[in-house]
């Protein structure tokens, strides 16, 4: 799966795309505190552009694949892009974030995710 990070790409256009590729997990971005107030206030968080929250504006194509663990795909967006992250998986009806598990591969999150769904 290839993510294009780019200024004008919305969070929630990254969450959608990376949902639709593993449905039993969930991607979400941390937006810093730090940011203008007038970024900050912008609501949903979801509907920030990419560039009100990329470290130094850049942009890219982001790899990932089924194999990588949700600790590799973290690091490339961290060292990447400037982008934090965190992950959860899909448990019945809630969504859980995944720590404990995060050497596990994308592939065996969401077979886990899909097993207990």
């Amino acid at each position: 799966m290839k993510i294009i990070i780019s200024k004008e790409r919305y969070i929630d256009d990254i969450k959608e795309e990376f949902n639709a590729a593993f449905p039993y997990l969930k991607i979400d971005f941390k937006v810093d505190t730090n940011l203008p107030t007038l970024v900050r206030n912008k609501m949903p968080i979801g509907k920030l552009q990419l560039g009100d929250i990329l470290k130094d504006g850049q942009e890219g194509i982001l790899s990932i694949n089924e194999n990588n663990s949700i600790r590799q795909v973290a690091q490339k967006f961290a060292d990447n892009f400037g982008l934090k992250t965190n992950f959860y998986r899909k448990s019945g009806n809630l969504w859980l974030e995944i720590k404990a598990t995060g050497d596990w591969s994308l592939k065996q999150q969401n077979e886990s995710g899909m097993e207990v769904y």
